[in-house]
C-alpha cells in the first residue's frame, strides 16, 4: 500500500472509478485521499467512501500537504473536463510546487498541464476507458519529461486497479488510443442497441433480445481474449459460405460498415486534438 497522499480534483464517473479500484485492490487507504468537487452528491460520495472531501480544490490540495510524509511527495490527479482545465489549476498554482501530477484529461498535453499548473511539475498522461468502473478498465499511460521512476510506478498501481491493462504509450498516440479504447464503449454499446432492435423486429421479446445479445457479446468478447485466432479468423469460422451470417456480413459491407468503423476512429481522434486544442 502507497503512503503517499493523493488529492483528486474532480470526483466524476471516472475519478470516482479511479479511487474505488485503487481502494479495492488495497494501493492507497481512504485516509490519504482528498478530493475537491463542486457538485455536493460527488462530495457526498466521498466522503460516504470515508475519503476527505472539499469543495474548492486548493483546499483539498492544502489538507493533503498537510498529511505528507515528506514534503512535497503528495501526488494531484486531474480529472475534470478538459475544458475546466484552468479553471481547476489556477487556484493550485501558488501551492502546488514542484509535486507529481497525473491528469485524464482528453486531448490535453502533458506540456499544456505543466504550463496551466506553473512549469515546476512533472505530469503523467492517462486515459483510462469506462470499463474501468467495474475494474475491467483499459489505461495507456504517458510519463512525460522528468518523471521519476517511482512516480511513474506509482500511476501504474494507481491504473492497475480499475484494470489490468495498462498500456506505456508515447503521448502523440494517446489520442488514437482515446478514439478506440476511450470511445470504444460506446461503439460496442451501439452495436448492441441495434442488434437487440433488429431482434425485437424479428419477433423475439425484449427480454429475450437483450439476453441473447447481451451473451452472444460477452462470450464473443471472451473469444477474442482467449482464443489464439484473430478477430479476422474468427469471423471467417462463424462465416459458412451462403449460410446466414454470409447474409448478414454481405449487407454489412454492401452499407460500408468496415469503412464507417475505420472512420469514426478518425474523427474521434481528430476530436480529441481539437478539444487540447482549445483546453
Amino acid at each position: 500500500m502507497s503512503t503517499r497522499p493523493l488529492a483528486v480534483i474532480g470526483f466524476g464517473n471516472m475519478g470516482g472509478a479511479i479511487i474505488a479500484g485503487a481502494l479495492r485492490a488495497g494501493f492507497v487507504s481512504p485516509e490519504t485521499v482528498f478530493i475537491a468537487d463542486s457538485n455536493a452528491h460527488a462530495r457526498e460520495r466521498a466522503a460516504a467512501m470515508g475519503l476527505h472531501a472539499f469543495e474548492h480544490p486548493q483546499h483539498a490540495l492544502h489538507a493533503m500537504a498537510a498529511s505528507e510524509p515528506q514534503p512535497g511527495r503528495g501526488v494531484l490527479l486531474l480529472a475534470v473536463k478538459p475544458q475546466m482545465l484552468s479553471a481547476a489549476t489556477d487556484p493550485l498554482r501558488a501551492a502546488v510546487g514542484a509535486r507529481f501530477v497525473i491528469s485524464i484529461l482528453a486531448g490535453v498535453s502533458a506540456a499544456r498541464v505543466q504550463q496551466t499548473l506553473g512549469g515546476s511539475v512533472t505530469v503523467a498522461r492517462a486515459m483510462p476507458n469506462l470499463p474501468a468502473a467495474i475494474g475491467q478498465g483499459v489505461t495507456a499511460l504517458c510519463a512525460g519529461p522528468g518523471v521519476p521512476d517511482d512516480d511513474a510506478a506509482f500511476a501504474q498501481s494507481l491504473f492497475r486497479g480499475v484494470g489490468p491493462s495498462v498500456m506505456p504509450l508515447n503521448e502523440g498516440l494517446i489520442d488514437a488510443f482515446t478514439a478506440v479504447a476511450g470511445s470504444g464503449p460506446a461503439y460496442l454499446f451501439y452495436l448492441a442497441e441495434n442488434m437487440i432492435r433488429g431482434a425485437i423486429a424479428q419477433g423475439l421479446a425484449p427480454s429475450a433480445a437483450r439476453e441473447a445479445v447481451v451473451g452472444t457479446l460477452l462470450g464473443a468478447s471472451a473469444m477474442l481474449k482467449h482464443d489464439e485466432r484473430g478477430p479476422d479468423e474468427l469471423r471467417r469460422a462463424v462465416t459458412s459460405p451462403g449460410g446466414t451470417t454470409q447474409a448478414a456480413i454481405t449487407v454489412l459491407d454492401q452499407a460500408g460498415v468496415a469503412q464507417a468503423v475505420q472512420h469514426a476512429i478518425e474523427a474521434a481522434t481528430a476530436r480529441g486534438r481539437e478539444l487540447g486544442a482549445t483546453a
